[in-house]
């Protein structure tokens, strides 16, 4: 027991004092350390050299994890560069070029002298404004003595700078992309909060190189995988991917706004193999307590095989519009399978700034529930459920194909007009009336002036999230079958029963699905009637109850499959996601519930004009919404 304590006490005075003035004590110095310890000079001796030891073996692995981080850096700078020689882009077109033969080396001079010469011209225009000063913005290439006629061809070779160093990092994304795909544990763990992966990253950071460097201060990560079969093509997921307009379809209510910035190529061998495009994208989730993720991104897909398909997202500028958020590669892989079916891999992995979210949803975004990859895939399944029901001959056999294609048009439209009236996006201009408080609704403004498909006159939209002690699902499933005079502050005497049902899944149970709902009293003038259009949605990650008042004329637009985009509509709804109260409300699970409000004023010109008794009778409809859902729990 003496020996142990002597040993204890020895580690205690060399490692934090001797030990580090001096590693290598001399004999006399042993002798000291031995006497002072009661212990034998030899212990101390050997002491001191398995420390030693110890240290060597330390410093050795962290150089080791070093040189093999940027081993592993350069091994996918050289693929993406071998990536870049095989298919060079045309300056003009866009389309793949022809590299004359030569050298590896060669082609890489050609393309050293090309930047030069662009930062030359840069420079020579640059002077000419300063100094009033002409500059030549003719460069002259020195030419290979060895070979004269390659030197000719490489300076009438024109290669664009800025679109191949974009292929060079898709091409390193999409090598990160498949090794996440591919792997298994102990880089993947399972997620317990909502479904499908989460990386670990302990064992990422020793794998993979930072792509972007150190996170900026207040910076996180979230990082999820999750998979599943939708009965699509590979070819025909990738097309949609690579449509603006197509992709935000796909998954209506997540994607406020996207447009394709710049298409860099089409894909080579009249094929989407090797299609590059520069993308602009607000992603959301509904609540004005989540800032929307505004992102600026190359998408980039490749065909690894027959039947096999990869499709991966890279940020190339980490703030847009305020928003902080840069996204690491991304995306999905995609492999066929018998009868048109397609097993698809979804990544998702961003970096964002935590402190921009509210305390009530940030377990939610950093579990991977709020914008992980489960979402989307549950959003993925759903349209392809929906499209199903719409085109099939025997589901809903009592609507006319026209019809339940009008009917999910115009629901799409409501569902599109309410995010954007929580998140503010889709290019909406809206004025701040009342933030959001504790108890009292943020309220925005819009005036809508143009009649076409929208209502005229000024429009508020009241949001406000609230926590709420019960699961999710169940509280979806009470708001829907318990008496909705309780909650619906709006259309409770109007939204009474079905007159159209239409089932967005496999059966008539599906929690997916559009309906118009009437009053069960009766009307002598049919064109007064007014009823309900609502659509109603849930998964794993979340549901949604939104819905929008309609006239009868507008229900024959629908049962005749005609347009419906000049159909004005002012929705409102609930969204309800797994989370937890204020600092987690004592660890109790429940819900987060979002109330999206949204009120024509037609005797109001501007936003200015709002009176304090216009904002007290919106809180008062608030208030006695959220009331109401509380009673029903």
């Amino acid at each position: 027991m003496h020996t142990s304590f002597s040993l204890f006490c020895f580690v205690s005075f060399c490692g934090n004092r001797f030990f580090k003035k001096n590693p290598h004590p001399t004999e006399k110095e042993r002798t000291e350390i031995a006497n002072k310890l009661n212990i034998t000079i030899n212990k101390v001796k050997f002491w001191f050299q398995n420390r030693r030891t110890q240290l060597k073996s330390q410093k050795e692995r962290s150089e080791n994890v070093i040189l093999k981080q940027e081993n592993e850096q350069l091994r996918l700078e050289n693929l993406a560069m071998a990536e870049v020689l095989k298919n060079p882009l045309c300056n003009k077109c866009g389309a793949q070029a022809t590299i004359p033969d030569g050298s590896i080396h060669a082609h890489k001079v050609m393309i050293e002298n090309a930047r030069l010469k662009e930062e030359f011209n840069h420079f020579a225009s640059q002077v000419s404004q300063m100094f009033g000063i002409p500059l030549s913005n003719k460069v002259t290439i020195p030419g290979d003595p060895l070979n004269p006629i390659m030197s000719r061809s490489l300076m009438d070779y024109d290669i664009p700078i800025q679109r191949n160093e974009y292929l060079v990092q898709a091409s390193r994304a999409m090598e990160v992309l498949l090794k996440l795909g591919n792997v298994n544990a102990p880089l993947w763990n399972r997620n317990m909060e909502g479904g499908g992966e989460t990386l670990n990253f302990v064992e990422y950071e020793r794998a993979f190189p930072p792509f972007f460097g150190t996170k900026p201060p207040g910076f996180v990560s979230e990082a999820t995988r999750a998979r599943s079969v939708v009965p699509m093509t590979s070819s025909t997921l990738v097309e949609a991917l690579l449509n603006a307009d197509q992709w935000r379809e796909m998954f209506i209510g997540m994607i406020g706004s996207c447009t394709t910035m710049e298409v860099i190529s089409n894909g080579t061998g009249g094929s989407r193999n090797g299609a590059l495009q520069l993308m602009k994208a607000e992603i959301q989730l509904i609540s004005p307590l989540v800032p929307v993720r505004g992102l600026k991104f190359i998408r980039f897909a490749k065909q690894q095989a027959q039947g096999q398909w990869t499709v991966v997202d890279l940020s190339i500028d980490s703030r847009i519009e305020g928003h902080m958020t840069r996204r690491c590669p991304s995306g999905c892989i995609l492999h066929d399978m018998p009868n048109g079916f397609t097993m698809v891999t979804w990544i998702e992995h961003t970096e964002y700034d935590e402190q921009s979210v509210s305390h009530q949803y940030r377990q939610l975004i950093n579990s991977g529930v709020g914008f992980g990859a489960q979402r989307w895939i549950s959003a993925l399944l759903r349209h392809c459920e929906s499209i199903t029901a719409i085109m099939s001959p025997t589901l809903n056999h009592h609507l006319l194909q026209d019809t339940k294609r009008s009917l999910r048009g115009l629901a799409q439209r409501m569902m599109s007009i309410f995010c954007g009236g929580v998140c503010l996006t889709d290019g909406q201009q809206w004025d701040l009336v009342a933030d959001h408080a504790p108890r009292r609704p943020r309220i925005m403004a819009h005036n809508y002036i143009s009649g076409f498909g929208e209502p005229m006159g000024i429009v508020t939209s009241a949001t406000y999230s609230v926590w709420i002690p019960t699961n999710h699902q169940h509280l979806f499933d009470m708001l829907k079958t318990k008496d909705r005079c309780i909650w619906d502050v709006i259309c409770h005497r109007i939204a009474a029963r079905n007159m159209i049902h239409l089932p967005l899944g496999q059966d008539e149970t599906s929690p997916n699905c559009i309906s118009i709902l009437y009053s069960n009293m009766e009307r002598t003038n049919e064109d007064d009637q007014v009823m309900v259009l609502q659509e109603t949605i849930s998964d794993m990650t979340g549901s949604l109850i939104v819905y929008a008042t309609i006239d009868f004329p507008t229900v024959s637009v629908v049962m005749n499959g005609e347009d419906i985009s000049l159909v004005a509509l002012l929705p409102s709804g609930l969204c309800i996601v797994p989370g937890y109260g204020e600092d987690h409300a004592g660890g109790e699970r429940g819900s987060m519930v979002t109330v999206g409000l949204q009120l024509l004023h037609p005797d109001i010109t501007t936003s200015n004009m709002i009176t304090m008794e216009t904002i007290i009778m919106i809180n008062d409809l608030v208030a006695r919404t959220v009331q109401g859902i509380i009673e029903i729990v």
